[in-house]
């Protein structure tokens, strides 16, 4: 997939080739990045509506050479995308006036389930996904030079990198497995018939 690219430091993002999806600021992030981290590539996998418009900003940024668009790839092939990234990366913003906001933001829990440390937009559901500071960094997702701040942190120092990513893959096991969820709907249904029996009783 990435071809001549082997070895380089991957930065990754999978998801659909939408604006909400904030591929656009993280190219806007590369020329910053590339001048501390010169081996970067960006790796969108995903196909959709912006993918021309992605193009032709990077070519504007002068940072066509490290981005590469992948196009779909089917989920059978995720582990070893994922397996390919340094850092996963997919600074997500609210478009109120649209209506389209992030989700709970389950591709980060994908990365973090692979160990990889991961950036994350702040906004809808994501914070509930990523831990900031611990499994990875949320950020403002308008702020192209706060992406590239992180983004080369975690490029530079392989040891926050592992750690991050290793705080991810845990805290999935740990939280957000078919158990996890199970138990904690039990609690919720145990406290409904709780709340029930009580009312009953009181009439």
């Amino acid at each position: 997939m990435l071809g001549h690219h082997c070895g380089k430091k991957v930065i990754l993002t999978i998801g659909n080739l939408v604006e909400r999806k904030g591929h656009d600021m993280v190219i806007k992030a590369l020329p910053k990045v590339l001048r501390v981290v010169p081996d970067a590539i960006y790796l969108i996998v995903g196909d959709g509506a912006c993918r021309p418009k992605l193009e032709d900003l990077a070519s504007e940024m002068g940072v066509r050479d490290h981005v590469v668009l992948a196009g779909y790839l089917s989920d059978h092939h995720l582990p070893e995308i994922y397996a390919l990234g340094d850092v996963f990366v997919m600074p997500s913003r609210a478009r109120i006036e649209n209506c389209d906001v992030e989700g709970f933001g389950l591709v980060f829990l994908e990365a973090s389930a692979c160990g990889k440390p991961v950036i994350a937009g702040r906004s809808g559901g994501i914070p509930d996904a990523v831990d900031h500071g611990v499994t990875g960094y949320l950020v403002d997702p308008g702020d192209p030079d706060e992406i590239a701040e992180y983004l080369i942190r975690i490029l530079q120092d392989p040891t926050l990198a592992g750690r991050l990513g290793e705080s991810g893959r845990k805290r999935v096991l740990r939280e957000f497995t078919w158990d996890h969820f199970a138990s904690k709907l039990r609690q919720i249904l145990s406290s409904v018939v709780d709340e029930q029996s009580s009312r009953t009783a009181n009439l």
